[in-house]
């Protein structure tokens, strides 16, 4: 009877029936956060393609207004604004779900502002490629009822930055400056996660696109039927 102890100890120590579950048990929790993490990332990227693909559809949206006969100045009004605006929903069907979770409706949780600019010469001394001292860039229209307060304001020209500065209400690309006009679309989407919000912060996403008006020397805004959702700069 006094060996079997050392036996039975043996026997337990040397057993490896179980070494697989709590091996299973200790990396299930690491597997768990790489796969939710992988899972954010993936939204995250897409979030940001699709806002990029916003701006970009919307620009074009506007700049192909057409003028009526006899005429280079095109015009939109509120109800082109706002079917170009609602098309983010149809780019960006993510907005359904990711508002309601904020408690915010989709056309809140994502800022889309437009602004149509029209450039001034100046002076007639410039070379080379970089145009905007020689040019005066006025805003003609802004969307300032949309959501989020980015909107381009009126009366306030805009400065010269950078081409690879971030986007700005108040600033253009130095390479956009030149005769002519463009129109400036701004979209911002700020960036929940779902998973770890409490220890990843929000990520804003920004992009501008800047289009000339492909048929028309300027697009300007009837403010016909206008419901607030932009306003006409005085000049204009």
């Amino acid at each position: 009877m006094g060996g079997e102890t050392p036996v039975t100890a043996r026997r337990f120590c040397a057993d490896a029936r179980a070494v697989s579950a709590v091996e299973f048990a200790l990396i299930l929790p690491v597997l768990l956060i790489l796969m939710l993490g992988g899972t954010q990332l993936v939204t995250y990227i897409n979030a940001t393609r699709k806002v990029e693909l916003i701006a970009q559809s919307i620009s074009q949206m506007i700049s192909q207004a057409m003028p009526p006969a006899g005429s280079t100045v095109a015009t939109v009004n509120a109800t082109d604004l706002h079917f170009s605006f609602d098309s983010a929903l149809v780019l960006f069907p993510y907005l359904m779900k990711d508002g309601p979770r904020q408690g915010l409706q989709w056309w809140q949780d994502i800022a889309i502002t437009y602004a149509a600019i029209a450039f001034t010469q100046t002076a007639s001394n410039c070379t080379g490629s970089d145009l905007s001292g020689c040019y005066a860039a006025n805003v003609v229209w802004t969307s300032s009822g949309t959501s989020g307060g980015n909107y381009r304001p009126c009366t306030v020209p805009q400065l010269a930055a950078a081409d690879t500065a971030p986007p700005s209400r108040s600033t253009l690309p130095r390479s956009v400056f030149g005769p002519g006009s463009i129109i400036a679309v701004d979209v911002v989407f700020t960036f929940q996660p779902s998973f770890g919000a409490r220890f990843i912060p929000a990520v804003r996403i920004a992009r501008s696109m800047y289009v000339q008006p492909r048929y028309a020397s300027l697009v300007t805004f009837d403010t016909t039927g206008n419901d607030g959702i932009a306003t006409k700069c005085p000049g204009y």
